[in-house]
């Protein structure tokens, strides 16, 4: 019986011990708890004064070469009409003259278009760069400033975000406060 009596003393010295030990243990700092923010990248970039004055330019430098271009298709639909009309009148000879001019024109529209093309993609990933880089910085104050762990992208693979999440109009009035058209 002492000795019972004995076990029984020290189990209940060992649990006091060692809920004791448990309160007194250092706890760990409570996880930080994420912020999460979205922004829609492309919407931000067209919407700041600056990148709907890039475009504006664009649209102004590029649409008088588009035109040009639409009018030499035209020119061509109209030969291409002509020879159809008038094949069975027309000589063999003043036929595949015709063809060959016809075939000439188009080919030099496909790799007029194509240049065009190209040039307006460079100039607009040029933009986009200026743009992206300027926003970035802008986005990063924005971040810090609001306590953000995370920004996403939009466009990225999200499945869900809350609209009081998406910051991209207070980013679009911060990048235009801090980067004003001249």
């Amino acid at each position: 019986m002492k000795l019972n009596s004995l076990f029984a003393v020290a189990l209940v010295l060992g649990a006091v011990a060692l809920t004791m030990r448990s309160q007194t243990a250092q706890t760990k700092p409570a996880a930080l708890v994420p912020k999460i923010a979205v922004i829609q990248m492309r919407q931000a970039m067209l919407a700041t004064q600056e990148g709907q004055a890039a475009g504006k330019a664009m649209q102004a430098k590029y649409a008088p070469k588009r035109a040009a271009l639409e009018k030499e298709d035209a020119a061509i639909v109209a030969l291409d009409e002509q020879l159809k009309k008038g094949a069975a009148t027309m000589s063999a000879e003043a036929r595949q003259k015709l063809q060959d001019e016809i075939a000439r024109r188009k080919k030099n529209l496909e790799r007029d278009i194509q240049d065009l093309d190209d040039e307006q993609q460079a100039e607009d990933n040029r933009i986009s760069q200026e743009i992206t880089g300027k926003l970035g910085e802008v986005i990063d104050k924005a971040a810090k400033a609001n306590g953000y762990t995370v920004v996403m992208d939009a466009s990225a693979p999200l499945l869900w975000a809350s609209e009081g999440s998406n910051i991209t109009p207070e980013i679009i009035k911060s990048y235009d406060a801090a980067h004003p058209v001249k």
